[in-house]
């Protein structure tokens, strides 16, 4: 007992949490050694007696006579109770035997009949906590209900906090099934309990309780059974919160208002037996009109959704209250204006119609969903004809009848035949489009219920099965067509809309499909039909084919845009029409003389290869039965295969015309992208991963096949039927064969590939690109096994093909290296082997320039994607010489006397980025090479000046061929590493004023900069002060006085301002020092870069738009004070400069300028 007693003393006096928990655990293990035992646990109760024999009738006189005793008294008595509730909520919940559970609830319920200021929280608690113990009974939750109940009006004077654990308390007891049983077996009907729970809260108003107290009351009413008079009670205690709101608060609760709504919602969903108060109650409120906002408008259409969706038995609860919801209803969509009140109204009248039809299980009296569509039908079906309303009531209708397959069936009969009667006569354009926007909707919807039978209930597939369709299929000849017909001609903006529509409607009509007695699914429309829709669109597609500029002026390219939708909808069900599309495109296409073709008709032809590969290859088709024979058995592949061989037979289009035929590669290039992300968003990226695990050479699969390239793709062996017809559209073995087929037209293209017309170096880019993007797909145990490595050098070709002599051949290598795995190209750096030979040879630099940028991105790709290895392996030492080669020529031509500027700048542009490659994967070889490119950056001679400015390559590698998709190695912080080595020794050497010839020290700036504008500002953020003194010094060089050559001097300004735009986007501070010299720096850098010099046009205009950049930024990043010496010079300037002859260079100069205005 003293123990007891000591450890309730020590927990009264603690304010220490843990102490606490530490003295509950004390006196639980004390009952749990004792087993329990009467007289250890009534000592533990009789521990906290010294507190409890005030007398409690002095405790509010001695509160009202202020006397602190009193309130002191009060706050050790409820931390007593704590001490008792403590060692409950960490005692073994099995120790106590069912009367000391009993005798325990008479003690803690006690409190509520008399302790209303100290003991309800702890006393809360611990009821709490005797209710989770074993041996607690039922009707002991019955006592508990009992005592909480008898705090009345003094439970709305606690805090929330105590409020909150009663809440608790009482969802703990009403969710248990046992009470819950005990209680309905007491009360009956009559649930008085409940009408003393509705007494207890009814003035709650802290939002955490009330969330508690919703869900006590949906209890109440779905798990009870009470009265009509019980549930009117209960229905006035939530309904009097609704609609619900939240105040917002300084302090974060948690809690959302659309929580609150939710809360209230389901109370009124909750049965069906409040039904005939909930109905009447939300359209008393929602007949308010003007003097409800939309929020609560829209709160109250989903609060009926809810009751409709969740009530049983709706013929009693949902039936009697349909013609009023309607009656107020209808006008929310007829004459609303807020998208989201009408919204929600359809979600009601769909919600009904639904809960009419039935369940997955159970279908209702089919009379119940037929009277509420007639009801909607009769109110609606005038409003039609008339133009102001027909969207409305269109709208309305198609919500009821398209709500499910049952309404459907029903009515989409006489629905259509409505809205035909309608066309027959309309009333303007824009009647007919708003009703033929009905049509289609209904098309539309019904592929929605169509693709969803399976969800629904067995019967849904019956009415689908029995259906005709035949006033479906007959919209074509009777409403579609005529419409068109009679306005393609010449239409003006509204019969353009009206034929967007048709063009919709046409691609849904065909996608309609149909099940036949077998269940098997099918078109509707007959394979005649469809191919009537394909010729009627498709001659609108090739239509700017056959016009001259001046025809199509009138033509609305929107229009062709949804043509193109609509036939990519059909062809992916009708899988004929695309070749059908194809044949009357082709033959379009080869009527025009394409030797000089006119500007309009080179973009025409463009526009409809692209969107041909778009129609056919954006998707992959579905299988579906028509009833024509194919002439080809269903593939997935199917569009792909006919485009690819209708590209190739169409290539070349003219010998004369190159940008003709590289179109026709382009749209190869699309049709590849296309389709490789139709199979990605169809079978994931993953799905390469397990089919592409094959050893097997496709290669040595394609020289097998009899015949040429062209018969092979004509005669269909590359993909026989048989193989092609062997999987379905949901097997990823499609991606795997999308890429073999790929693969050989990319092979095929690459043999026939010559120097010569009709390749031209557009053509050979474009092949190249599809090239890389099918080669990077490829797995490297596959590429391993074609030896692409090789053929990137071979291009594919045998002894007896022609051989591709132009220097522009190494584009096609480049395509193939750049989609290689690094494991993939381990054979290239063997010695003296091919790769080596083609980047060492220095014999065809200078016959194009493209031939340098060819054999640089040959070069970066070779160092970037070496499998890093010994560097005593002959792979190593290949690299190392490669690298080494270009290096030593950098650094002995610029000190050649012999050299022109033009070799040079090409040798620098190869060695520059075949080391960036390696640089990007901070390889150490690298370090030994910086020196050598320094010394040749400082050389004395005007070549020198050309490889400091190239310097900035080797930290801005070339990311059309360095990028993640093609598999490069680049680390992540290449560009530190670089500028750490590269840059970093320079700044002492390049600083104004140092030892250093002044002409050295500025090749060593240019290379500074030139580096240091392709890093992010995080590189070199710690050389800011040196940096910015190097950019300072660049602007404020005078013209005439640079050691530099103009370009240099110009390009070293470039980059100068690059620096300081980026430097102001991240630490602007540091420029404070240096303002002035910025300022006038930039001042000069605009005044001396006016558009003279035509072959530096591009830079200076550069040079221009950055300076005002940068003088725009000042007055939005430092203060005016710091500003206001050079306000009125600048604001000269900047108004001269806002009529500079560049357009972007004007906008920056208004933009800098109303800056500064605000500088006075």
């Amino acid at each position: 007992m003293a123990q007891f007693k000591q450890w309730a003393l020590e927990y009264v006096l603690a304010d220490d949490e843990p102490m606490q928990l530490e003295l509950t655990k004390k006196a639980a293990k004390e009952i749990e050694d004792s087993r329990a035992s009467s007289t250890v646990v009534g000592n533990w109760a009789a521990s906290v007696h010294q507190w409890m024999t005030l007398a409690n009738s002095n405790d509010d006189d001695q509160m009202e006579d202020g006397d602190e005793g009193g309130s002191g008294d009060i706050i050790s008595r409820a931390k007593a109770l704590g001490f008792l509730a403590g060692t409950l909520d960490v005692l073994d919940k099995a120790i106590l035997r069912p009367d000391q559970v009993q005798r325990l609830i008479g003690f803690f319920g006690a409190m509520f009949s008399y302790d209303h200021k100290a003991g309800i929280t702890a006393s809360a608690k611990a009821l709490r906590q005797l209710y989770s113990m074993k041996n607690f009974r039922p009707e002991m939750g019955i006592k508990v209900l009992e005592d909480v109940c008898r705090l009345k009006e003094d439970f709305r004077l606690q805090t929330a906090v105590t409020r909150l654990e009663i809440y608790e308390l009482l969802l703990s007891l009403i969710q248990d099934p046992a009470v819950s049983s005990e209680l309905q077996h007491k009360h009956g009907s009559s649930c008085g309990f409940a009408v003393d729970l509705l007494q207890l809260c009814s003035s709650e108003r802290d939002p955490r309780n009330l969330l508690i107290w919703f869900k006590i009351i949906r209890r109440l009413l779905t798990e009870f059974s009470p009265s009509p008079e019980v549930t009117e009670e209960i229905f006035k205690a939530f309904s009097a919160y609704f609609p619900i709101s939240l105040r917002s608060s300084a302090t974060p609760i948690g809690i959302t208002a659309e929580d609150l709504k939710e809360a209230v919602r389901n109370c009124f969903s909750s049965q069906q037996r409040v039904a005939p108060f909930a109905f009447p109650f939300l359209m008393q409120k929602l007949d308010q009109g003007d003097a409800i906002t939309v929020a609560v408008k829209v709160d109250i259409l989903r609060t009926i959704k809810a009751c409709i969706e969740e009530y049983e038995n709706p013929q009693v609860s949902v039936v009697p209250y349909i013609e009023k919801i309607w009656g107020s209803l209808k006008y929310e969509v007829r004459n609303g204006e807020v998208k989201e009140t009408i919204d929600a109204t359809l979600e009601v009248l769909r919600a009904i119609a639904r809960k009419l039809d039935g369940s997955k299980t159970h279908k209702q009296d089919v009379a119940l969903l037929r009277n509420y569509i007639d009801l909607v039908f009769g109110d609606c079906k005038d409003d039609l004809s008339n133009p102001t309303y027909t969207k409305q009531a269109g709208l309305l209708l198609m919500t009821v009848v398209t709500a499910n397959i049952r309404g459907y069936m029903l009515y989409n009969a006489s629905f259509i035949d409505i809205i035909r009667q309608n066309l027959r006569q309309p009333k303007s354009p824009t009647h007919t489009r708003d009703l033929l926007l009905l049509v289609n909707s209904i098309l539309k919807t019904r592929i929605e219920l169509f693709n969803n039978r399976k969800d629904g209930h067995p019967d849904d597939k019956d009415q689908l099965r029995a259906e005709t369709g035949t006033h479906l299929v007959s919209l074509f000849h009777d409403v579609y067509l005529p419409l068109w017909t009679g306005k393609a001609s010449g239409p003006d903006s509204e019969e353009t809309d009206v034929l967007k529509q048709v063009a919709l409607g046409v691609g849904l009509l065909v996608s309609q499909q149909a099940l036949d007695a077998e269940g098997e699914v099918s078109l509707l429309c007959s394979g005649a039909i469809c191919v009537d829709i394909c010729t009627l669109l498709t001659i609108t597609l090739v239509k700017p084919l056959t016009l001259s500029s001046n025809d199509n002026q009138s033509q609305d390219a929107t229009l062709e845009d949804d043509v193109v939708l609509a036939l990519r909808r059909i062809v992916m069900n009708y899988t004929d029409g695309y070749g059908w599309i194809l044949m009357t495109a082709r033959k379009q296409i080869r009527k025009r003389d394409w030797a000089g073709p006119s500007k309009y008709s080179l973009e025409a032809l463009k526009v409809l290869l692209s969107r041909l590969a778009f129609i056919g290859c954006s998707e992959i088709p579905a299988k579906i039965k028509s009833d024509t024979e194919p002439d080809h058995p269903y593939s997935p592949l199917r569009h792909y295969y006919e485009w690819l061989w209708s590209l190739v037979a169409l290539f070349p289009l003219s010998p004369q015309s190159a940008t003709v035929n590289s179109y026709i590669l382009s749209s190869l290039h699309a049709s590849v992208i296309w389709f490789r992300d139709a199979c990605e968003a169809k079978y994931g990226a993953s799905a390469l991963t397990l089919y592409s695990k094959s050893e097997k050479s496709w290669l040595k699969e394609f020289e097998q096949l009899p015949g040429d390239f062209i018969s092979q793709l004509e005669g269909r062996s590359i993909l026989p039927d048989q193989v092609a017809s062997s999987f379905n559209e949901d097997d990823p073995e499609v991606y795997r064969q999308f890429l073999r087929l790929s693969f050989f037209v990319v092979r095929g293209l690459y043999k026939s590939a010559t120097g010569e017309a009709p390749w031209s170096e557009q053509a050979l880019v474009q092949l190249a690109q599809t090239a890389a993007l099918v080669v990077q797909s490829l797995d490297a145990k596959l590429q391993v096994s074609c030896n692409l490595a090789q053929e990137a050098f071979t291009l594919f070709k045998t002894s007896k093909d022609k051989t591709c002599s132009s220097p522009l051949s190494g584009l096609l290598t480049v395509g193939i290296l750049q989609g290689l795995h690094p494991s993939a190209m381990t054979e290239l750096y063997q010695p003296r082997g091919v790769a080596e030979k083609f980047i060492c040879d220095t014999s065809e630099l200078g016959s194009s320039p493209r031939s340098s940028d060819i054999k640089a991105a040959v070069g970066a790709i070779y160092s970037n994607k070496y499998q890093a290895g010994p560097t005593t392996s002959e792979e190593y030492q290949t690299l190392k010489r490669v690298l080494e080669f270009w290096t030593n020529l950098i650094k002995d031509s610029v000190a050649s006397s012999n050299i022109d500027s033009a070799s040079i700048r090409s040798f620098t542009n190869v060695a520059m980025h075949t080391t960036s490659g390696a640089v990007a994967r901070q390889e150490k070889l690298v370090l030994d090479l910086i020196p050598i490119l320094h010394e040749a950056a400082a050389s004395p001679s005007p070549n020198g000046e050309i490889v400091a400015r190239s310097m900035g390559t080797l930290v801005q590698p070339n990311s059309e061929v360095l990028n993640k998709e093609s598999h490069a190695n680049t680390k992540r912080f290449y560009k530190q590493w670089a500028y750490n080595f590269l840059v970093r020794p320079l700044y002492d050497l390049a600083r104004p004023g140092s030892d250093k010839d002044p002409k050295t020290a500025a090749r060593y700036s240019i290379v500074i900069l030139s580096v240091a504008k392709n890093c992010p500002f995080t590189v070199y953020q710690d050389d800011l002060e040196s940096l910015l003194r190097l950019l300072v010094t660049a602007l404020s060089n005078k013209k005439d006085d640079s050691i530099l050559s103009e370009g240099a001097a110009q390009a070293q300004v470039v980059a100068a301002l690059e620096i300081l735009v980026d430097i102001l986007s991240n630490e602007p501070a540091a420029l404070k020092g240096f303002l002035k010299e910025i300022i006038s720096g930039t001042t000069k850098v605009y005044q001396e870069s006016a558009p003279s010099n035509k072959t530096l046009h591009k830079t200076l205009t550069t040079c221009r738009k950055l300076s005002l950049q940068v003088l725009g930024a000042l007055p939005k990043t430092f203060e005016e004070r710091f500003l206001l010496p050079f306000s009125r010079p600048t604001q000269r300037m900047l108004a001269l400069a806002c009529g500079d002859p560049v357009r972007t260079v004007r906008e920056a100069a208004r933009s800098a300028r109303g800056n500064w205005a605000k500088i006075d």
